[in-house]
């Protein structure tokens, strides 16, 4: 504990040199979850991969979302937190000597790799104590950040204060490496094998080589949701108008939901929830004609293929999101926009009810047509 408190006394400044091109810099990058969040820092390692090619590149995530950094060809060693809930708990239930030794024993794992530079795009507490027991030198995070997640930091950077496109707040960090932040589509090639299965679900449901609409329907939170009996209205107006069959997507907790709304719609929708795993799931994304979505990380799966995407937004805040080529948005901001995990409204939700399904299939049909004509103009 004495090198604990020694260390947040001590001075986090680093003036060591940017790697060369030809450097084997060892380099780790932190970004445990959400899985949204992991595709959108996805390009990181890509800049940084071009930037030193000869470069060792670690990710540490997740369990969740581990299969989405197995797939970034950019990647040298994915390194998965299992233990990160049980230490969760531990410390919640005041088991301090447990923790430690846990800690100690996975520090020690990160610190034989050897690890030049860490760079920490979560900014929490847990990222930032990863990123200090790594053993790195120089620690790269954004300021302001939560949780004294700055004690762990050696080198800060101002976190952008209006990002306009999905990746580019995290490739901002690499400008304390000297390299280019310009945004790009986030990382995400799904392997063969993976993409076969969806192909081989959706051929089983009638969709072999046709189009379709995937609809991302499941969050992490219930201010994040949309009105749950719309999906199936919006599953109705998309047949009807455009002769476009539905697929739901999202995680397995809402399979016998999601088979409710399937019976309750007349243009017999198809459930992939509870069915296909999350690659499965992003592949079927990848390949839909448009995609529909809450704030939720399978939305955006979409975005690294240019699958036109109609995000719908109410506790979050979408400007972020304001250039993105391929997205459209549905928003109506509301007095206490956003509140992200604290609504104000007492569970009504009012700016997710106030999103129709009428809106949701006018902005698709506007954002195909948009698309269209990008693809006229790129020929």
């Amino acid at each position: 504990m004495e090198a604990w408190y020694g260390y947040c006394l001590m001075p986090h400044t680093h003036p060591a040199q940017n790697p060369t091109a030809d450097s084997d810099v060892r380099i780790l990058l932190v970004r445990l979850g959400a899985i949204g969040d992991v595709l959108m820092a996805s390009p990181v390692v890509e800049v940084l991969r071009e930037a030193y090619p000869h470069a060792y590149i670690a990710w540490l995530v997740e369990p969740l979302a581990a299969p989405f950094v197995r797939c970034n060809p950019y990647v040298d060693e994915v390194i998965v937190a299992e233990r990160k809930a049980a230490w969760q708990r531990m410390l919640r239930e005041w088991k301090l000597l447990p923790f430690l030794r846990e800690a100690r024993a996975f520090g020690q794992q990160l610190r034989a790799r050897k690890f030049d530079i860490a760079i920490d795009c979560q900014g929490l507490l847990k990222s930032g104590m990863f990123a200090y027991l790594s053993g790195a030198p120089r620690r790269i995070g954004f300021i302001p950040s939560r949780e004294g997640n700055r004690l762990f930091l050696t080198e800060p950077i101002e976190r952008p204060s209006h990002p306009t496109r999905i990746t580019q707040t995290y490739l901002s960090m690499l400008s304390a490496l000297g390299l280019p932040v310009a945004a790009r589509r986030p990382v995400l090639p799904i392997p063969a094998p993976e993409r076969e299965a969806a192909q081989a679900f959706l051929q089983s449901n009638g969709l072999a080589d046709r189009r379709y609409v995937a609809c991302c329907i499941s969050t992490s939170r219930p201010q994040k949701d949309w009105i749950w009996s719309r999906w199936g209205e919006l599953a109705d107006l998309f047949w009807e108008r455009d002769g476009l069959r539905t697929v739901f997507v999202g995680g397995p907790e809402r399979r016998v939901d999601t088979l409710r709304l399937v019976e309750s719609a007349a243009s017999h929708p198809i459930s992939a929830v509870g069915h296909t795993n999350l690659l499965q799931s992003a592949a079927i994304v990848q390949d839909a004609t448009v995609v529909v979505g809450c704030d939720t990380g399978l939305t955006y799966a979409g975005l690294a293929t240019d699958t036109p995407t109609v995000a719908l937004y109410g506790s979050t805040d979408p400007t972020w999101l304001a250039e993105e080529p391929y997205m459209a948005l549905c928003f109506h901001p509301m007095h206490c926009s956003p509140c992200h995990r604290r609504p104000r409204c007492k569970t009504l939700y009012d700016c997710m009810v106030a999103i129709t399904a009428q809106e949701v299939a006018d902005t698709a049909a506007t954002l195909l047509e948009r698309t269209r004509k990008m693809s006229e103009i790129a020929e």
